[in-house]
């Protein structure tokens, strides 16, 4: 990647964007299933791993989120996961963080190229070093994963407990979690999981960036 490359999108369209994916996010996790073929779609990456999440084993205990937090001592005014609840009866969770998407829309609108997508795994990871705390990157993600921090200047998010899964360790949050609501593999494997989408009503559409998750929706 050149790095005299032009940031495609506006200031004005990034922020657009992402206030509808902050709408998006805040109503959409009813257990009405969108796109439900999106999630059999082979990866491009045959290696690109991602998460698997079962909404009707989800306790709401938060678990996932204070592993991450804890190993990961997020920088302050950060959350790299949350889980948020909605539904008619409010009992359908969402536990969400960055998906390590195909296309990240993150690595695409960063004009010092501070992501990076690994080959061996396509994780993306974002490199604080380099960061000059734009904010492009939070904004033009449709998921609203990078955060930044006012300590710091700079931004962060999940990195997919990458330097843990290189010593055959599972991420934080999937090894917290008690009912192995959450969970991660290869993307073609657990696309082939039965009722596994990569979208739920409300939720921004999948083809934007192509996030490497699977989610399994709660009837």
């Amino acid at each position: 990647m050149n790095s005299s490359k032009k940031v495609l999108l506006t200031r004005r369209s990034v922020l657009k964007a992402g206030a509808v994916a902050a709408f998006a996010l805040a109503v959409g996790i009813t257990p009405t299933v969108v796109k439900a073929d999106t999630a059999q779609d082979a990866p491009k990456n045959p290696l690109q791993k991602g998460f698997i999440y079962d909404q009707s084993k989800c306790i709401n205990c938060k678990m996932c989120v204070n592993a991450c937090k804890e190993v990961n001592q997020w920088e302050e005014g950060t959350v790299w996961r949350r889980v948020l609840a909605g539904g008619k009866d409010g009992k359908h969770y969402l536990s969400y963080s960055c998906n390590h998407c195909e296309d990240p829309a993150c690595a695409s609108v960063c004009p010092v190229l501070a992501y990076k997508k690994r080959d061996e795994d396509g994780i993306v990871i974002h490199n604080p070093d380099v960061c000059v705390g734009c904010k492009y990157c939070m904004f033009a993600c449709p998921y609203h994963v990078p955060q930044f921090s006012p300590a710091t200047g700079r931004i962060n998010k999940c990195h997919f407990c990458y330097e843990r899964q290189d010593k055959g360790e599972k991420p934080a949050c999937v090894s917290a979690c008690p009912t192995r609501a959450l969970n991660f593999g290869l993307l073609s494997d657990i696309r082939k999981t039965s009722g596994a989408t990569a979208q739920l009503e409300g939720m921004p559409n999948p083809e934007l960036t192509k996030p490497s998750w699977v989610l399994i929706p709660k009837a």
